[in-house]
């Protein structure tokens, strides 16, 4: 059957349908008049005639967590603008009065004291809700936790919506606990301007890499601070950095890849590698392996808040003759997908000594890397990836349907944080248009051209790394990413196998069961979920469905890894690798070396980000990045007995808590003869995608 033909399935007539969850392939952005549209992806319906479901709000737990985040952020932010202020001094300081422009000086502190008292009624709020919380949640919520919820909340809406009026912090109306982190990052963006940052050597273009670091106030400063420059640090991030999901073995050297887009030669291979290897023999070993962010090629670059610069770079790395570390080594970078005399291929050394253009183009590299991982692999091969699944879950299967209770867990937030990504993120004149290299519109592009192409089926992990000739253990590519994620899929495929075996005898069950049916043909639909590549013919025949336990055990274990262990992979180096730009920027903010020999114009500190974007980049990263609600495998966690209350689950359900055990000690183990990689820790993996 056609795939036209695959859009006109059509449901069972016994399907129910919860109407409170809508389908819409689209979202308008009116911004002062000018209409923007994102489509076409599968989400939320959510208008005045449609609201939020209130079953998909935060609970109590998770505002918690968010609002701790919140105060670190805030905390943080506070301490960096006190410098001006002497806050913390340890000895005498210099007289403002002696100043010749003193009024202004006055004037300014006195602007930064404002600010500062405003970020320290927020941190006393957010810890006095944090310790009241603390102290007083008990087998019932009591009343006065319910008031400082609201209290909270309400404060912190306010200053999202620019309220002056402070003196009334009880304002139980303001009760959208979306308020919490998104004010947080408001507040913080309506600072970043004016004098008052640049004042405090937090705007402008930095003058010394410190400054980067120095904007770690109260965080700790990112391990990744020591190895930004070094050259095989910045290999490995290829293969356990935030985005180890793009690079593939190089088959051949004779393809159109090599000859064309990317002309490195053996000359200079061996100049890297030494004269005793070559690209063939590095080939033949499987030494050789290629990062091409060709996806990235349909960016346009932004000018949110100042020019800015992205290419669809390409990178290509090498392990070392007889190397058995598996140690990756870069060999050249070719910022753009097609080489000329102005886009040459850059290699770490140059025939001057000045490697400046290697340095550069490092920069521009982890820019395609940085907009390829946000883009791509966190917000459209997991967030929006497993939207579908939580709509067509709530749409189509019963509450007390054994797959909508195994899934549920994992779905948890989803719904939430995807709906306020939409509105509030990635929106234009938002923290992605702002923080990310290319126009918005060129953003979602680039989005929704990966959701549009991916097939389901190969996108499990074990497809997907065959795809890119990645999955063999014995490659002498070291390769933490494949490693502990095989380990993750194994376990939850096994605990996955065993719940579906105690709710479906046979193949024959499975295929009777019109709920799943109708589940798939939701997901599949043109005017549901729009997943490609998921579901099969009985037979070769009739409508796309499940029709197997395998294949049922297949399905579920992806959107249960995608929405558990792929994000973790994904969304938590960004407090650990991503909050420092240095190691990772979002965008360029200078041309590409047009040459090797040290006669560009661009420094390393003119195409880094400035130093009011670096702020933005590290809030989002920290916030993002820090908040761990539910852990994988515990169904148990905040809640009063056991999740799942049939004992043949419970039994089942220990059998892969203690794999995950294993697991766990497998990659410590790991971690004992390789560069530490703790992503895939089952103990720091959540259940679902929320956040």
């Amino acid at each position: 059957m056609t795939e036209q033909a695959q859009q006109t399935n059509t449901l069972t007539s016994d399907a129910v349908v919860d109407d409170s969850f809508q389908y819409t392939h689209s979202h308008t952005y009116d911004t002062d008049g000018k209409i923007q549209i994102l489509e076409p992806i599968a989400i939320l319906l959510v208008d005045d005639d449609n609201p939020f479901p209130e079953s998909q709000n935060l609970n109590l737990v998770q505002i918690i967590e968010l609002a701790e985040v919140a105060v670190q952020l805030l905390a943080n932010f506070a301490v960096n603008l006190t410098n001006l202020l002497n806050v913390g001094a340890v000895g005498p300081t210099a007289d403002s009065d002696e100043s010749d422009n003193r009024d202004s000086v006055h004037e300014m502190l006195d602007k930064i004291e404002d600010k500062i008292k405003q970020l320290g009624k927020l941190i006393i709020l957010g810890k006095s809700f944090l310790k009241q919380v603390e102290t007083n949640i008990v087998d019932e919520l009591k009343e006065e936790i319910k008031d400082t919820v609201e209290d909270v909340i309400g404060f912190f809406k306010r200053k999202i919506e620019g309220s002056s009026d402070d003196s009334d912090d009880t304002d139980n109306s303001a009760s959208d606990p979306s308020a919490i982190l998104k004010g947080i990052l408001k507040e913080i963006l309506a600072l970043l301007v004016g004098d008052i940052l640049t004042a405090a050597g937090l705007k402008g273009e930095a003058t010394s890499i410190r400054q980067f670091a120095d904007q770690f106030q109260t965080f700790t400063v990112p391990d990744v601070l020591s190895t930004t420059n070094n050259d095989i640090a910045f290999a490995a991030l290829q293969v356990s950095g935030p985005n180890p999901l793009v690079i593939e073995r190089a088959l051949t050297t004779g393809s159109d890849v090599f000859t064309d887009k990317f002309p490195v030669t053996n000359d200079n291979y061996q100049k890297v590698m030494g004269a005793d290897d070559s690209l063939e023999l590095a080939v033949s070993q499987n030494r050789l392996y290629l990062t091409d962010y060709q996806a990235l090629a349909v960016l346009e670059p932004g000018t949110l808040p100042q020019q800015k610069y992205i290419a669809a770079s390409m990178g290509l790395f090498a392990v070392s003759k007889g190397d058995s570390s598996g140690t990756l080594k870069p060999v050249a970078i070719q910022v753009g997908p097609q080489p000329d005399a102005t886009n040459p291929v850059i290699y770490p050394f140059n025939n001057t000594g000045d490697n400046s253009a290697w340095q550069l183009a490092k920069v521009h590299f982890q820019a395609a890397n940085g907009n390829y991982h946000e883009l791509i692999s966190h917000l459209g091969l997991t967030h929006l990836l497993i939207e579908p699944f939580a709509i067509s879950t709530h749409r189509m299967l019963d509450d007390d349907h054994p797959i909508f209770k195994l899934l549920l867990p994992h779905i948890q937030g989803t719904l939430f944080i995807n709906n306020a990504a939409v509105a509030s993120l990635i929106n234009p004149g938002g923290t992605v248009d702002q923080l990310l290299g290319g126009t918005i519109e060129t953003d979602w592009q680039v989005t929704t051209n990966a959701l549009g192409a991916l097939n389901f089926e190969q996108r499990m992990l074990p497809n997907q790394l065959n795809d890119r000739h990645m999955a063999d253990p014995n490659l002498p590519v070291a390769y933490p990413y494949r490693d502990d994620a095989l380990d993750v899929w194994a376990a939850i495929k096994s605990w996955v196998a065993d719940y579906v075996s105690i709710y479906y005898a046979d193949d024959a069950a499975v295929a009777a069961d019109q709920a799943i049916q109708n589940w798939v043909l939701d997901l599949t639909s043109m005017q549901g979920g729009r997943i490609k590549g998921l579901g099969k013919r009985q037979d070769g025949q009739g409508q796309l469905g499940i029709y197997s336990k395998d294949y049922l055990t297949d399905v579920l274990t992806m959107v249960i890894f995608t929405a558990s262990a792929q994000h973790a992979a994904v969304n938590f180096p960004q407090k650990s690798v991503m909050s420092y730009t240095p190691a990772m920027p979002l965008a360029a903010y200078a041309s590409a070396p047009t040459s090797t020999d040290g006669s560009h114009d661009a420094s390393l500190l003119t195409t880094l980000p400035p130093l009011e974007q670096a702020l933005v980049q590290q809030a989002l990263g920290q916030g993002l990045g820090g908040v761990y609600f539910t852990r994988l495998g515990d169904y148990n966690r905040h809640q009063r007995g056991n999740y799942f209350t049939d004992p043949k689950v419970q039994q089942a359900l220990d059998v892969f808590r203690d794999n995950l055990d294993k697991v766990e000690e497998t990659i410590g183990a790991r971690n004992l003869n390789r560069a530490s990689y703790q992503s895939l820790l089952p103990s720091q993996i959540p259940q679902s995608i929320n956040i």
